[in-house]
């Protein structure tokens, strides 16, 4: 058998498995069947304030669209959309592997619609119906400008990318921004992990209630298909799921709410969301806006008081504000912010050393400072020291005493 008749049998015993009649299971109130296998019911959620207008090129620089591999790029869209113009999406899957033998069988896409988040929720009841689930899903993405998601880049998305190619459905290129990359960014170090629940807890100050791990929702699917006729616990735990999809996705559209207002008022949000100034400020640059960068590094600096920040948030804060002044050869920019580095910080303590030395070409301050760091060093674990830009002993060491040498010299050439 060739393979031009081989395609041809397979083609018809998929058009055979879509004309089998399938049994029936009970589906809640609410859900709809639009093809053998596959549902689709709405959810509302009330939303308290939703702009407009959402800015996602302040967010993104650039992103790839068209043939990838060729390096084919193409300039966002650089000026506001519609807020029903960005769909929030999840899928929920039989495993986090990703591999073949991963499927999605339950997807939600939200839009708003004014102060309302509208989310369509698809699921495939069992296998057969993978096909129309499929392009269920596909037609709800691909009516949007964008899509947003919470570790879609790195799961969702080429999940779903894979499935459509073994199911030969054409993947629509869809402009995307993965919220997880932001939040890492502007809490990572605030928490032990940016999961979503870490996320619900730090920014949006809520916990769920009833709901099921995330960990136990393949096995729960996997018991429902196998199951003729689904039992009332089973029954139970598919609505769990389900409810557990809805929130992902609600909550994923609050964090844009409070992301995306940050990339538009950088300074407000600074203050509002408790976000790490450094990290906003690493994103701005990259995005060519310098100057908002400096200014909320400025605002830390300046005005601590207005902020929550630890110790360790403030003196990142000041070390990027010092790297950019020393890149732009902005000397006075430098100096100022060289001098309000906190006095108890291996860093700091180090910064003004080579400050005292190199710049007021003043030897005793910088030995005096170099003797600080190093009681500080000293007192630290050697954890602490490898964070801090390999300022170990044997440096700091070696700093004191060619800072030494430097001064005896030069009390032996006064004395001549």
């Amino acid at each position: 058998m060739n393979l031009k008749d081989r395609l041809a049998l397979i083609k018809s015993d998929r058009e055979k498995n879509h004309q089998m009649p399938h049994g029936k299971r009970s589906m809640p109130e609410g859900w709809t069947e639009i093809s053998p296998f596959v549902w689709m019911r709405e959810v509302d959620r009330p939303f308290i304030e939703v702009p407009l207008f959402f800015s996602p090129h302040l967010m993104r620089a650039t992103v790839p669209r068209g043939d990838q591999d060729n390096g084919e790029f193409q300039s966002v869209q650089v000026s506001p959309i519609p807020a029903d113009r960005i769909a929030f999406f999840d899928l929920e899957t039989t495993g986090l592997s990703g591999g073949s033998g991963t499927i999605a069988f339950l997807s939600t896409v939200a839009h708003f619609e004014g102060t309302d988040l509208v989310l369509r929720q698809t699921f495939l009841e069992d296998y057969p119906g993978e096909h129309d689930f499929l392009v269920a899903v596909i037609s709800q993405l691909a009516n949007v400008d964008w899509i947003a998601s919470y570790n879609g880049a790195t799961f969702d998305v080429p999940l779903l990318q894979a499935r459509c190619v073994l199911n030969r459905i054409a993947m629509p290129l869809v402009r995307h921004i993965d919220v997880l990359h932001d939040c890492r960014r502007f809490w990572g170090r605030m928490v032990l992990s940016c999961s979503l629940t870490s996320m619900e807890a730090l920014v949006l100050k809520k916990e769920r209630e009833s709901d099921i791990p995330g960990a136990l929702v393949p096995r729960v699917w996997l018991d429902y298909v196998k199951a003729d006729v689904p039992r009332e616990d089973q029954q139970a735990l598919i609505s769990l799921v389900w409810q557990h999809n809805v929130q992902d996705v609600a909550s994923l559209a609050e964090l844009f709410l409070v992301v995306e207002s940050a990339y538009r008022r950088p300074s407000n949000a600074v203050v509002r969301y408790a976000i790490d100034p450094s990290g906003l400020a690493r994103n701005l640059l990259k995005m060519g806006r310098s100057g908002e960068a400096k200014s909320i590094l400025l605002m830390v600096r300046d005005n601590a008081e207005m902020f929550e920040l630890t110790s360790g948030a403030r003196m990142r804060a000041m070390r990027h504000l010092a790297s950019i002044a020393w890149k732009e050869r902005n000397r006075t920019l430098y100096v100022e912010t060289v001098l309000a580095m906190d006095d108890e910080s291996l860093y700091g303590c180090v910064a003004k050393a080579k400050l005292c030395e190199h710049f007021f070409k003043d030897e005793k301050s910088a030995l005096a400072w170099a003797q600080k760091a190093r009681d500080i060093a000293g007192k630290g674990s050697q954890a602490d020291r490898r964070n801090t830009q390999g300022l170990d002993l044997e440096s700091l060491d070696h700093r004191i005493a060619r800072l030494e040498r430097k001064i005896a010299k030069k009390n032996s050439l006064a004395e001549l």
